[in-house]
């Protein structure tokens, strides 16, 4: 039997898209002696236009609240924002590199709703993506209502890897199924042991052997790669660089796609830790790096921690590959 085929592709680098976001949920009974319709529990909890309301509504407030600082840009982006991608905002506001929210800004690109989570219980969820035209970047956004009295908000927003694509998650009227971190049945492995994999194929030295059932020569993984190997000529005896990336899952979310594999968001936190040479008497580091660490040297060593936003495609067969990812420096201790 031939099935029709509906592919949701999203390419990094495209300049536009054309996909299908079409949906329904299931109406109120009216007032008469007709028996009220079935639920369709199968069903998206909004229409279309609905779920792209909300997006538009969350993205656009999302960008206007970006640079405030303090308590008060907190709480702004809180009435918008949640769980990773709060903490990635606030980090960016308060390190000055958030995007100025002007009012062509503020209003956002339109969002094009790729699914929502499927059924009437919570926690719900909306995947919507955007393109920066800017940049050609394709964005990826995760909307969450976590209860009945808790309104969406966004959980991520993570820009797609270069050439990246997400599979089909089906029709979008029908919804597609939230599968929980932890679930591996039917998987190659869960999501939650597949950010640990992935988490352990960028450490810094290299595993002897990358993990089973992971790829990581993704343009992400690459360019840390190169980035480090960089670092360690230009400390030379100096110094050594480790790098070591660790799965925080708190927050993390997946939807189910039409072939049975998933789609999972998630947050790892990187550490370089670069320790002086027995020779050495002292590191000297650059601008960037001290203002976060508090001093301009330092005698024994540095660490430095980024946030990593990261989004992984869990197949039921294969090997489980990154298609969108950032990085950013949080912080930083000296001794």
């Amino acid at each position: 039997m031939t099935r029709p085929t509906r592919r949701l592709a999203v390419l990094a680098a495209a300049t536009g898209l054309a996909l299908g976001a079409a949906g329904c949920g299931a109406t109120d009974a009216l007032v008469g002696r007709h028996a009220a319709p079935t639920e369709r529990t199968a069903a998206a909890p909004l229409d279309a236009e609905g779920a792209t309301a909300v997006a538009s509504r969350l993205l656009g407030a999302a960008q206007a609240a970006a640079t405030a600082t303090g308590k008060k840009g907190h709480a702004a982006r809180a009435e918008v924002l949640a769980g990773d991608a709060l903490t990635v905002a606030d980090t960016a506001a308060a390190r000055g590199l958030a995007d100025d929210a002007t009012e062509d800004l503020a209003r956002g690109p339109e969002p094009t709703v790729l699914a929502q989570s499927q059924g009437r219980s919570w926690p719900r969820a909306i995947l919507a993506t955007t393109l920066e035209k800017s940049t050609s970047t394709q964005y990826l956004h995760v909307m969450v209502s976590r209860a009945a009295a808790k309104p969406y908000r966004i959980e991520a927003s993570v820009p797609m890897l270069g050439g990246a694509e997400v599979p089909s998650l089906g029709e979008a009227g029908a919804g597609a199924p939230l599968v929980e971190v932890g679930a591996g049945k039917g998987l190659v492995m869960s999501p939650g042991k597949a950010f640990a994999a992935y988490a352990r194929a960028l450490a810094r030295p290299a595993p002897k052997k990358t993990p089973a059932g992971v790829v990581a020569d993704d343009p992400f993984a690459t360019a840390l790669r190169e980035s480090a190997t960089a670092q360690a000529k230009a400390l030379g005896k100096l110094a050594t660089l480790r790098q070591k990336h660790v799965p925080d899952l708190d927050h993390a979310l997946a939807f189910r796609l039409a072939d049975g594999g998933v789609v999972a968001f998630g947050l790892l936190r990187r550490t370089d830790t670069i320790t002086a040479g027995s020779d050495t008497q002292e590191l000297t580091l650059p601008k960037r790096y001290a203002a976060l660490v508090g001093t301009k040297t330092v005698e024994s060593s540095v660490r430095l921690t980024s946030l990593e936003p990261v989004v992984l495609v869990v197949p039921t067969t294969g090997k489980v590959e990154a298609v969108g990812a950032s990085e950013l420096l949080s912080g930083g201790s000296g001794s």
